[in-house]
């Protein structure tokens, strides 16, 4: 919301209109003084349209309101007469705030004023007071958590020449603009709050230190890491790891707590002109890798770009299509899967890479070598032909040893030229030798914009031969990026898209497999020479996937956490066998005496919180971000991410086709709850930092944004990240428990509670710092009386305190034991 002026018009109103002032001015009664100053005050010097402004106006409690500002009504003004003058105590700082219990007690005028405005404010909802009598005014918060707004501070300008000088300030705190983006409400709770409160971790000697693991989680997460992170590029069991794990990209997301229309929505806004592009599929026919449309492959001399996010399965996508083929129809294919991931790291380019890869795979896997010369000789027949219908071609009659050395230095300057040889001699291998070839090049998401453009530039160069199938695998991010003004910009494309499959259905199938494999059932050659003992894996990987099978929390938390990335997944299970924060022993212990062990949902949390480190902080953590966190001294801020997220996977809002909301409409609402645009600005650029929300193109997450941008210039939409973080997380004891420490805390007693008990990880301590954070969080949720329906933090406490009640039954057992000895 804007004045209909400029600040400098305003203030030069404002010098007319005292300039302009009757003898009898002094004399004006209320509705004087409110005709011939405060209205031209608003309207004429502050810029305040009509319709935004009510007068008036009664209210349910029978009061009669002067003036009210703004729609929602963001400040009530009263009006006294201008013969009423506040008698103010003098002080040293007159344009500083002051603390308005000093100037009631003072003025009794003032004090019945104050008093009556304040009414005015609860009834309407506003959060800044106005008194004024023509000369003098005064504004103040209404409402102050834990006191009463009397004893607050305020802000006074006291005389006309006091309008004048510090014209900027009124302006900033009284024209439509600085109502609406809460300047003075904002600037009284600095006053009130001058700094952040220290966090817990502060107090804490390392608060970045690692746990180390004993040699026993050492073996384990050594065993995990051969068994579930490194199985997938072993080639004895390439095959049976495909068959058996392998998750359909159409698999069903049923734990995923986003709309079905948001899942199928993905990848709409991955082209610069909101159109979802044309959309490839692929399936195995005849022996063949059939792209769908059929005459797409022959037809078509640009590469099929294959669309996912950073993790989704894209390389797992091309094997199991590999893996889908007969034996035969193996035999007469040649897969080259060029990784421009770790492999390709000290290669100077993509290109470099590609020539020298692509020949050694040719040569190791299918025993073609192109730089034979019985392979060179069948390449280039036809220019053989050629070159003995040449003047050197003559020598073949005159001199056969001259004609034999111009006929190898004329196929040696054939390969000369590195990449002509290898797309002659690769389409010579599909058309003549009627090899299938399928060339990948994948991982080059991994790498930086430039090499993901130079992956494509490669692809294109390669797929202009016609008789290949040519994938290249891109970001949405770097697709996005490149039609704008990249090696994408020139063509028009057909992709592939990439959906994530269900995270609990990767990781069970991932678990079973490993689990046949460590027991020997599967491919035992693979664990040939490792000296572990491999029965505690297999009681840890069983005690896991019982736990998985049979838990749905725990399947919901897999599915959202991980937002989409099958690689975390993986990563996370990796780490988890074997963590310092998991007692992995007594876990193993438990199943080897039992057989029947379910692991509970809060040690894979716990993990998920905590990582390696031994507290919770900002990099301990993969999947996790505290909402509590706040960036300026309002205890209300605990809740600006949270509701910010939840107001994208509400109903409310105007929304596009594909869920997404715009960031100025998100800026607004968060305003009529009381918040700054700057507070809004950094829980929006900190939640798509985190992925807790997204834009089309992941802005802030993947695509980085200059500082001069403000976030609200782009649109966005809850991931399910970022709803399971709101739903459930956060009303959990460990997420209270490890992110107490990391959030500025505004009342002392909890403070000192957490303080105390920071560093300790006695169960019964860490209990007291989460159960006083959580009683801390809930008065503040109370007190703050958000205007709004769409979020219940006290519901999400209740619906969790399951997880405090594990606590306190395990602190009860553990009394008892002690009582008993």
């Amino acid at each position: 919301m804007q004045a209909n002026i400029e600040l400098s018009e305003g203030k030069r109103r404002l010098s007319e209109i005292i300039q302009a002032f009757p003898a009898d001015s002094s004399y004006w009664n209320e509705a004087q003084n409110r005709f011939q100053f405060i209205d031209r005050l608003l309207t004429e010097c502050l810029g305040w349209e009509y319709p935004l402004i009510e007068v008036e106006r009664t209210d349910e409690s029978g009061g009669r309101s002067d003036y009210l500002l703004g729609k929602p009504v963001k400040g009530a003004l009263e009006a006294k007469r201008e013969s009423k003058i506040f008698a103010f105590p003098p002080t040293a700082r007159p344009n500083s705030s002051r603390k308005l219990r000093s100037l009631i007690d003072s003025c009794p005028n003032l004090k019945s004023a104050c008093t009556q405005v304040i009414g005015y404010c609860a009834m309407h909802g506003a959060q800044i007071a106005i008194v004024c009598n023509g000369p003098q005014l005064i504004l103040f918060q209404s409402t102050i958590t834990g006191q009463s707004p009397l004893d607050g501070d305020c802000f006074v300008f006291d005389g006309f020449n006091s309008y004048l000088e510090n014209f900027p300030r009124l302006w900033r705190y009284l024209s439509p603009e600085g109502m609406y983006q809460n300047f003075a409400f904002k600037e009284l709770l600095a006053i009130r709050n001058p700094r952040i409160p220290q966090k817990a971790l502060t107090s804490i000697g390392d608060a970045n230190a690692y746990r180390y693991r004993t040699s026993f989680q050492d073996n384990l997460r050594t065993l995990a890491s051969i068994l579930l992170d490194d199985i997938d590029g072993n080639p004895s069991v390439r095959k049976d790891f495909y068959a058996e794990c392998y998750v359909p990209l159409d698999a069903n997301n049923r734990h995923i707590l986003l709309s079905k229309k948001a899942i199928s929505s993905r990848y709409n806004r991955v082209s610069d002109n909101g159109i979802s592009p044309a959309r490839l599929t692929t399936q195995v026919r005849n022996g063949k890798i059939d792209v769908s449309p059929s005459h797409y492959a022959a037809a078509s001399a640009k590469p099929i770009v294959v669309i996912g996010d950073v993790g989704v399965g894209k390389t797992s996508f091309f094997e199991n299509l590999f893996e889908q083929l007969d034996g035969d129809s193996k035999n007469n294919t040649c897969y080259i899967h060029i990784n421009l991931g770790e492999e390709a790291a000290l290669a100077s380019s993509v290109k470099e890479y590609a020539l020298s890869k692509i020949p050694k795979i040719l040569k190791n896997d299918y025993a073609i070598d192109i730089f034979s010369k019985f392979l060179i000789e069948r390449v280039y027949a036809n220019d053989l032909l050629d070159f003995d219908r040449s003047p050197e071609g003559d020598l073949k009659n005159i001199d056969e040893v001259s004609y034999v050395k111009e006929r190898i230095k004329f196929l040696s300057k054939k390969k000369e030229s590195a990449s002509e040889h290898l797309l002659n001699s690769l389409d010579f291998i599909a058309r003549t030798m009627n090899k299938q070839i399928i060339i990948v090049l994948d991982n080059a998401d991994q790498r930086n914009f430039e090499t993901q453009q130079d992956a494509f530039v490669v692809a294109q160069e390669l797929a202009h031969l016609r008789s290949l199938l040519v994938f290249v695998a891109l970001r949405p991010a770097t697709f996005y990026t490149s039609k704008l003004s990249g090696a994408l910009s020139g063509y028009q494309n057909q992709v592939l898209t990439i959906s994530p499959p269900p995270a609990d259905e990767v990781i069970r199938k991932r678990i079973s497999f490993a689990l046949r494999v460590a027991e020997g059932r599967v491919a035992p050659a693979i664990l040939h020479g490792v000296s572990l003992n491999f029965s505690n894996i297999v009681l840890f990987l069983k005690a896991t996937l019982r736990s998985i099978r049979s838990n749905s929390e725990i399947r919901t938390f897999l599915s959202n956490i991980t937002g989409g990335n099958t690689r975390l997944v993986i990563e996370l299970f990796t780490s988890f066998a074997g963590s310092p924060n998991v007692d992995s022993e007594r876990i193993v212990e438990i199943e080897e005496k039992s057989g029947d062990y379910k692991i509970p949902l809060h040690e894979f949390t716990k993990h998920a919180l905590l990582g390696e480190y031994a507290y919770y902080n900002p990099t301990s953590s993969l999947v996790a971000c505290n909402v509590f966190d706040v960036s300026s001294a309002d205890a209300r801020e605990h809740f600006l991410a949270v509701m910010l997220v939840a107001y994208l996977s509400s109903p409310l809002g105007i929304r596009d086709n594909d869920g997404f909301v715009s960031g100025l409409s998100i800026i607004d609402e968060m305003s009529r709850l009381g918040f700054t645009n700057t507070q809004s600005r950094f829980a929006l650029k900190k939640l798509a930092r985190r992925r807790l929300i997204e834009t089309p193109h992941a802005h802030y997450r993947e695509i980085d944004v200059d500082e001069s941008v403000n976030p609200e210039e782009y649109y966005y939409r809850a991931t399910s990240v970022g709803v399971y973080h709101i739903r459930y997380w956060i009303g959990a004891f460990s997420f209270l428990d490890a992110s107490c420490i990391d959030t500025p805390i505004f009342d002392e007693e909890t403070r000192r509670v957490v303080f105390e008990n920071a560093s300790s990880f006695d169960i019964s301590k860490r209990y007291n710092k989460a159960h006083a954070f959580g009683s801390y969080l809930l008065s503040v949720w109370h007190e703050a009386n958000f205007d709004m329906n769409y979020y219940n933090f006290p519901a999400v406490l209740d619906a969790q305190y399951s997880s405090f009640e594990a606590v306190e039954a395990h602190l009860s057992r553990k009394n008892r034991s002690r009582r008993d000895l």
